[in-house]
């Protein structure tokens, strides 16, 4: 402020004294104006010492303010479990990210359709839904999903026909002379999503399947295969029970039983 105090005075003055001239009415003393010459460094010192003093107190008075606000800040202490969990919630809160919800027993009965279908289109009859055999297989896809494992034999060494016993379940045809005893078995490991996307190394959204885009992969899967195949084929098979369970890590284990 007082350094434009001072400029603005010097111009003022200066526009006087250039008036004065002009019209003839100001008569100038040699001594004074040598005087006034020999002051002019002084005055450009005091200039420069006042506007140095302003800049000096504009800083002080803005380092004040600045740590005065910083006092008044509140910092939260972040939590490292906060941190972690901020890829889930940007992946809960996209309303496009938004995990498959397969309602298990319509997941079942849409696979059955599916292999009645290849069935029918091979000139075979349909295969009956079989309530005791499905119990046999959500069993079997329930211990596979809560063990981690993907066999048709158990840990222990338990085959499907010993699985079907131990729930009480027989399985006896009489073919012509021949009588077949047992339970034939498809088991297919698929998942609730197909796709990944991840962001820095950090996963941030995924593609869900949909409860038809499961059935139909799982029993396609099956049909591409020779073992599985032939046992959807077989014509001497007159029924069939589907079991699903999904596990934690979203892998959806289907277990298809026949007799």
């Amino acid at each position: 402020m007082k350094t434009s105090v001072i400029f603005g005075t010097i111009i003022v003055v200066s526009g006087l004294i250039t008036f004065l001239f002009v019209n003839g009415t100001l008569e100038v003393n040699p001594k004074n104006l040598d005087k006034s010459i020999q002051n002019i460094p002084q005055s450009i010192q005091d200039v420069g010492k006042n506007a140095k003093d302003f800049a000096t107190d504009t800083t002080t008075i803005l380092r004040k303010t600045i740590n005065e606000s910083l006092e008044t800040v509140q910092v939260d202490p972040v939590d490292a479990k906060d941190i972690a969990e901020i890829p889930n919630k940007i992946s809960e809160n996209n309303s496009l990210n938004q995990k498959s919800v397969i309602d298990k027993s319509k997941l079942e009965k849409k696979v059955h359709q599916l292999t009645n279908q290849y069935r029918l289109q091979h000139g075979l009859n349909s295969l009956s839904w079989d309530d005791k055999l499905s119990n046999v297989a959500k069993s079997h896809s329930q211990d596979m999903a809560l063990r981690n494992y993907f066999s048709h034999d158990t840990p222990e060494g338990r085959d499907p026909t010993d699985r079907a016993t131990s729930n009480g379940y027989k399985c006896e045809k009489t073919i012509g002379y021949l009588m077949y005893i047992g339970i034939a078995e498809n088991i297919f490991q698929n998942n609730l999503y197909h796709t990944v996307w991840y962001t820095d190394g950090i996963i941030t959204s995924y593609d869900w399947n949909s409860l038809d885009d499961i059935a139909q992969s799982t029993v396609d899967g099956w049909m591409n295969s020779p073992g599985h195949r032939k046992n959807i084929l077989t014509e001497t098979f007159d029924r069939e029970g589907i079991g699903v369970e999904i596990a934690t890590n979203d892998k959806v284990y289907i277990t298809q039983n026949f007799c």
